[in-house]
This record gives C-alpha cells, sequence and structure tokens, in this order.
C-alpha cells in the first residue's frame, strides 16, 4: 500500500486568523506527528467571502465587527519556517494566474531554501472572490485566459528552476536567457500540486503537476480522477506513481458522533451562500468530507484511500482554538497511528 500522509491547515484566513493562531497551529500539528502544514491563497478577498468561504474555524467565530483579514501565503511561509522543523509546508493553492511567474518562482526557490527543503508548490486557475469583487479585475488579468496562463506560468518557473541561463516563450511570458539564483533546494525545484476538482485539472496534474489536490470530491469522484491523472501522465512519458494524489476535505472528528455533527453542520451549511458551488442539500457535503465518530472517520478515510488518496490535508472545524488543538490530539492519536 502506498504511504498515507496527513497535513492541517493552519488559519490564514478566517474568524480565527492571526499570526499567533497560525503558528499555534503550525507548531502544535508538528508536535502531534502530522506530516505537513498548508495555507491557502487570494490577494483580493471580500467580506462576503469571510462569512461564506471559512477553510479555517467555524461559523460559530464569526462576528460582525470582524474583518476579511487574509494573511499572504508565501510571506507566512517564510515566517513558519523559521517557527517549525520538520513538518512539510504547502500552498493550496497560489492563484497563480495572478502571480508574476519570474518573481514567483524566485520567491519559491527562496522558501525551498529557508525550508530547508521542505515546500509544496500548490498552484490553481483560481476563482472570483465573490460576486461583487473579482481579484481577476483588479489584477487586470483576464478570466477566461487563466487555464492557459497557469499552464505556462509553472513551465516558466520550472524553466527559471533548472536551466542556469533561463528561456521560456509563450503567449502570456517570455523571456531569454535569464540567470536568476537560488536554484531551489529540492532537485528539479519543490513538488508542484495542481488545485481544482474538474476533468481538466486532474490532465493538467497528469501534464505538470507532482500531484493533485481537489476539494469537494466523493472518493468515486476521486477514483475516477485519479485515473484521469494517471491516464494523462502516461500519455506524456511520466511516471504517474510518482504523482501524490491528495484531497483537500473539512472535517470535524470527535468520540461521539452527534456532536461531531452537531459541530459541522453549521459551518458546512454556511457554502451553501457561495457562489462557487451549490449545496443545496447538507448530504452533499457530507458525502465529500469528513466528519463524525473516531470510526466514522476511520471509515471515510479509508475510503479515500481505496480511491487513490495518498495525502490528506484536513480543514479542521473549530470555534477556538483550544477545540483545534482537542480535535488534533484526537486525530492524531486515533487515526495517524494507523497509517504508520
Amino acid at each position: 500500500m502506498a504511504e498515507v500522509s496527513f497535513g492541517v491547515r493552519v488559519p490564514n484566513s478566517g474568524p480565527l486568523s492571526s499570526v499567533a493562531n497560525i503558528t499555534r497551529a503550525a507548531t502544535e500539528a508538528e508536535e502531534m506527528g502530522f506530516d505537513s502544514i498548508f495555507l491557502h491563497d487570494h490577494v483580493v478577498w471580500s467580506t462576503a467571502m469571510h462569512r461564506h468561504h471559512i477553510s479555517s474555524g467555524a461559523h460559530e467565530a464569526l462576528a460582525d465587527d470582524q474583518s476579511a483579514d487574509f494573511y499572504e501565503a508565501l510571506t507566512t511561509i517564510g515566517y513558519l519556517a523559521a517557527k517549525t522543523s520538520s513538518v512539510r509546508i504547502g500552498v493550496a493553492c497560489l492563484v497563480m494566474p495572478t502571480r508574476n511567474p519570474i518573481y514567483a518562482a524566485k520567491q519559491l526557490a527562496t522558501l525551498d531554501h529557508l525550508t530547508g527543503g521542505r515546500l509544496i508548490a500548490g498552484v490553481g486557475l483560481g476563482s472570483k472572490a465573490s460576486k461583487e469583487s473579482s481579484e481577476f479585475d483588479v489584477f487586470g488579468v483576464p478570466f477566461s485566459a487563466r487555464a492557459r496562463m497557469t499552464d505556462e506560468y509553472v513551465e516558466a518557473m520550472r524553466a527559471i528552476w533548472t536551466q542556469p541561463l533561463a528561456s521560456y516563450s509563450g503567449r502570456y511570458i517570455e523571456f531569454k536567457d535569464a540567470e536568476i539564483f537560488p536554484k531551489p533546494l529540492q532537485d528539479k525545484g519543490p513538488d508542484v500540486w495542481v488545485g481544482g476538482w474538474t476533468d481538466a485539472a486532474a490532465r493538467r496534474t497528469g501534464r505538470l503537476g507532482d500531484g493533485w489536490v481537489p476539494g469537494w470530491l466523493s472518493p468515486a469522484e476521486m477514483g475516477r480522477g485519479a485515473a484521469i491523472v494517471r491516464e494523462t501522465a502516461q500519455e506524456y512519458d511520466r511516471d504517474p506513481d510518482n504523482i501524490t494524489i491528495a484531497v483537500e476535505k473539512l472535517t470535524v472528528i470527535d468520540t461521539d458522533h452527534d456532536a461531531a455533527m452537531a459541530r459541522a453542520v453549521p459551518t458546512v451549511a454556511t457554502s451553501s451562500k457561495t457562489y462557487e458551488r451549490d449545496v443545496d442539500q447538507i448530504q452533499f457535503a457530507l458525502d465529500r468530507h469528513i466528519f463524525g465518530s473516531v470510526d466514522a472517520v476511520q471509515r471515510r478515510v479509508e475510503e479515500f484511500v481505496e480511491a487513490g488518496v495518498t495525502h490528506f490535508e484536513l480543514k479542521f472545524i473549530y470555534p477556538t482554538m483550544d477545540e483545534l488543538t482537542r480535535q488534533m490530539e484526537l486525530w492524531a492519536s486515533e487515526i495517524l497511528p494507523k497509517y504508520r
């Protein structure tokens, strides 16, 4: 069986986002034996998304006087590199079309050194921050071109990471004989994980990625997507066994199943108010995420593992940091040992 690893999303956004809480979540995850910590990325955010797209924290932690704080991912990784020593640190995912790939390649190479080769560079097409506020409009990036731009930007970054005098020619980015150092500490650069839950994202992973990290997919849907990744990799003469199949999953774990569900449902329900997805029935989310008693969580993890998943990025639902600690301790004592 392939090795299975587990990571924790830290609160660089959401109702509990702060430097202190980011640091606490990261250091505790490392101490408890989790394999990775993850941040996510947007530069432009919105009050609406702050209230309805909760990737860290819980619905109950929202307050009327909160601002839509979202700590920038790459600078925060640099900070966490000095606060941790062994846990891998990733971003899932950079909104790649809004990042200059030459500068991003330099930043990521530097972060690879600062983390001691622990960096995972997730990339995605990105989505609008809200119906009213578009990150792409702010950056002057054509929304319709974001897929092509992401492909080119990943290729351009890899050229910078691997060529002494780097050159690349595409529709959206072009440069010649760019001497950019340091090269990343990891051979050929940090792993590039592709975000997105569409077939196109799975195919992009097979062509370009070292990992696939979708969100709202069921075990059956993950199995289908993993097959697309493998088939595409083989078409491009790449080894599919070298590609990580990961998932982002909201999770609540408790010794009591009903208590876990009572914690999960209010936050999951806020997704019905997010334009990104149509969650008219709570069962849609329950079929795709990981909630419940220890036994229920173990069963759901196994369903994803059987579908080909080898890494879990866990987005715990917690109204306080103490509750996050309690759930991470339970996961670390009851779930992690089964995969060690």
